[in-house]
């Protein structure tokens, strides 16, 4: 019973973690402290969201390695705090909230098992069914504008503490510094890239003519923060995947914004998958040329 316990806290907070593809408890201890400083009602709803996706695990047997790893936490975290971010809470939202996070889950257990590299689609997916079912008249209301919330010009060493808060929905320059260092203490590499990533995606917005609110805000960087720790690595080439998967998350978050989209983190998934192939190719060629030197 007390290993059991043990190791659901220990699902708990790397679920938090896994949001910035942490698996680690400290990180995720971190995260919590951050957004619960911004915002206590997002920290509650995130714990919610996090134990039911955990606990869907556990009921649907999912792998429990998966499940301690924390990877059927971080969809549904994220779901909760999206919904309470967008909406004020009333009975729907909360029951949507329960149904989501466990969807979430539901979604990443059968991506897991097919080997899928879905990243945070499954929070993606289903925040736009729950964006637009909660938009019917009188079942719940938006609390803030689609994209932004309006804040002061600042600078780009703060944009780079808003961009990283910005990937849990957190506006304040606090909160971000405390993500980024809870991914530097468990991926120095990492957060190191994470904030290049930024500078890339600021370089091209600011170019591209695009607002300067949402810009400063971290709003076309928090996704270019996930594809830098995603493809961060000590080679050389890592840091041209990072470069390419930047440049293509944050044209690719233009043309959403642009287009009416609630882009959330679909950007980032969508430089992933084009990365995919290019991933896969890279190993095939270390895996060839290691086996040619091994026989040679």
């Amino acid at each position: 019973m007390k290993n059991n316990i043990l190791a659901f806290i220990k699902a708990f907070f790397k679920g938090f973690g896994q949001i910035m593809l942490q698996g680690n408890i400290w990180t995720g201890i971190l995260f919590i402290g951050a957004i619960i400083y911004d915002s206590a009602l997002m920290g509650f709803a995130g714990v919610l969201a996090n134990i039911v996706g955990v606990l869907t695990a556990k009921l649907m047997k999912f792998d429990e390695d998966h499940i301690n790893d924390g990877l059927f936490g971080f969809n549904a975290t994220l779901y909760g705090i999206a919904l309470v971010f967008y909406f004020q809470t009333n009975v729907w939202v909360w029951g949507a909230l329960i149904v989501g996070s466990a969807l979430t889950t539901i979604l990443m257990g059968f991506a897991l098992k097919k080997n899928l590299p879905v990243f945070t689609f499954p929070f993606i997916l289903i925040t736009w069914i729950a964006l637009y079912v909660l938009s019917i008249p009188e079942l719940a209301l938006r609390t803030v504008p689609e994209h932004f919330v309006d804040i002061q010009e600042m600078d780009d060493f703060l944009i780079e503490g808003h961009a990283f808060g910005q990937v849990i929905f957190q506006g304040s320059l606090i909160a971000g510094l405390i993500f980024f260092i809870g991914v530097f203490l468990s991926n120095p590499m990492g957060a190191l890239y994470g904030f290049a990533a930024v500078i890339i995606s600021v370089y091209i917005s600011h170019h591209g003519h695009e607002s300067v609110d949402m810009t400063n805000n971290g709003i076309f960087s928090f996704n270019a923060v996930l594809v830098g720790i995603a493809l961060s690595g000590p080679r050389v080439r890592d840091g041209v995947f990072v470069l390419i998967g930047t440049i293509i998350a944050t044209y690719f978050d233009h043309f959403l914004i642009h287009n009416g989209w609630t882009t959330l983190t679909f950007p980032f998934v969508f430089a992933m998958w084009a990365m995919h192939p290019v991933k896969l190719i890279d190993q095939w060629l270390v895996n060839r040329f290691s086996s040619a030197e091994g026989t040679s």
